[in-house]
């Protein structure tokens, strides 16, 4: 008897000494000395390399101290030993550290298991799905040059966006509608006549256009059903120099953070929007990304996020626009997300700047080089200044601007079918398909546009040209 109890001692000590050591890392931890309850948790590891528990409290530690890749390491022995709390904790590294496939499988295997409570499935299976755009986002990762970077105030970042008058004005929406919602933004184009502005009209967030008259303004109109439909919070409102892109930013249900960026296009045909796109990576990320500035005159463009950034700070960040969207093409997928998280990118510089010109001149400094138009018979104009019609120019320039997207929407289309056309894989041909068509449906409805609109200018300029009548 006396040998049994010796011998049983034995075998306990051990257990004693694992929930000791367990209770004492756990002690440190909620001490706030996050640095000894990791060390306590490490020798306690050492004796029991696979010990869930012992893992799950340690990669809490390594989370305290900010070594995320670290924790990740002991959160997945964690979750494969079955402890359930680890799991909410891998999930959220996963998705904040771009393993968004992990996170996919991850996040349904937590959602499987019957333990888990009706709040926490709401929650990650929202995360679920925010995790499949990523997964889609990262294989579509755009090459970028930053030219600068700043750190700034939240609450007035738009006015460190270094732009002309000659792109517009951004202003918050109160200047417009004093009880607009605090944060709302507007933007003015440069010819001062347009305004387009984020306001909580009819108890709806979204935007709203007003267009000066001979002495008053409009009534503000929504926008678009397509974007206003695209989120439950839309703001930072952008139009380009054409007059017919808009880049703005929104909450919903096709962005991967809270505010994602996005851009459409005016179509004249529907007098409606198309489908607003989300501009992917690395203009978008888990966290807000605001207010897409593009200067097309000078080829340069702003967004700010506040990625990795403390409470109340944002990042601005200035790029070199790409004429075509170009992709990373790389294997190395710690190289895709880092680029994607912008903790890689190309570094450049713009060019000298150049004298302010009159707003004739920049307008025609967009046209391509050689630009021809033919208005009859016997009178072809080579530049945008020789219109008499304001309005026929206009129609031109969105002609032009039309026959660039057009262009970069068949390269991409190119890119998806070659893409779709290289890979065995059902799984990766069912991701791609809905692109592909996507892509099919918004070239087929943009090929007579252009064309359009140059008839529509040609028209313009004719009756412009006409005599007056005698009366």
């Amino acid at each position: 008897m006396k040998y049994s109890i010796i011998i049983l001692i034995f075998c306990l000590l051990p257990v004693f000494l694992i929930a000791q050591s367990t209770n004492e890392g756990q002690a440190l931890f909620n001490n706030h000395k996050y640095a000894e309850a990791a060390k306590a948790y490490s020798i306690l590891l050492k004796k029991r390399p696979n010990d869930g528990n012992a893992h799950f409290g340690y990669a809490q530690c390594q989370l305290k101290l900010g070594n995320k890749e670290e924790a990740i390491k002991s959160l997945q022995i964690a979750v494969n030993k079955k402890i359930i709390a680890a799991y909410p904790l891998l999930c959220d590294l996963y998705f904040d550290q771009y393993n968004f496939e992990d996170a996919v499988t991850t996040l349904q295997n937590y959602l499987a298991t019957p333990k888990i409570t009706a709040e926490e499935s709401q929650k990650y299976t929202r995360l679920l799905e925010k995790a499949k755009i990523g997964a889609q986002m990262l294989q579509h990762v755009e090459s970028i040059t930053i030219v600068d970077s700043l750190q700034v105030n939240k609450h007035d970042f738009y006015t460190y966006y270094s732009i002309g008058k000659d792109i517009g004005t951004i202003f918050p929406s109160r200047q417009i509608k004093k009880n607009a919602p605090e944060g709302m933004m507007a933007y003015r184009s440069q010819r001062g006549d347009r305004v387009v502005f984020a306001d909580s009209l009819k108890h709806k967030i979204g935007l709203y256009g007003s267009f000066q008259m001979l002495d008053s303004w409009s009534d503000p109109t929504p926008l678009s059903d397509q974007v206003n439909g695209s989120g439950t919070m839309i703001n930072y409102p952008f139009v380009s120099s054409d007059g017919v892109t808009l880049y703005f930013s929104a909450q919903g249900s096709n962005s991967l953070g809270g505010y994602d960026l996005f851009v459409t296009r005016y179509n004249s045909k529907e007098n409606n929007y198309f489908a607003p796109q989300n501009l992917g990576m690395p203009f978008n990320s888990p966290y807000n990304d605001y207010l897409m500035v593009v200067d097309e005159i000078n080829s340069v463009g702003w967004f700010a996020s506040d990625r990795y950034q403390p409470e109340g700070k944002v990042m601005i960040y200035k790029y070199i626009p790409n004429s075509e969207k170009q992709l990373i093409q790389t294997t190395d997928t710690t190289y895709l997300r880092n680029a994607a998280q912008l903790k890689t990118y190309k570094k450049g510089k713009l060019t000298k700047a150049q004298p302010k010109a009159s707003v004739e001149t920049v307008q025609a400094k967009r046209m391509p080089t050689g630009f021809q138009f033919r208005v009859n018979d016997t009178l072809t104009y080579s530049s945008l200044t020789q219109f008499k019609s304001e309005k026929a120019r206009q129609y031109i320039q969105q002609a032009d601007s039309l026959s660039q997207q057009l262009k970069t929407l068949q390269n991409e289309l190119n890119t998806q079918r070659k893409a779709y056309s290289s890979t065995d894989s059902a799984e990766e041909k069912k991701k791609i398909q809905p692109e592909i068509l996507r892509l099919e449906q918004e070239v087929n409805s943009m090929l007579n546009m252009p064309q359009k609109m140059s008839g529509m200018a040609r028209q313009e300029e004719l009756n412009a040209l006409q005599p007056a009548k005698q009366p």
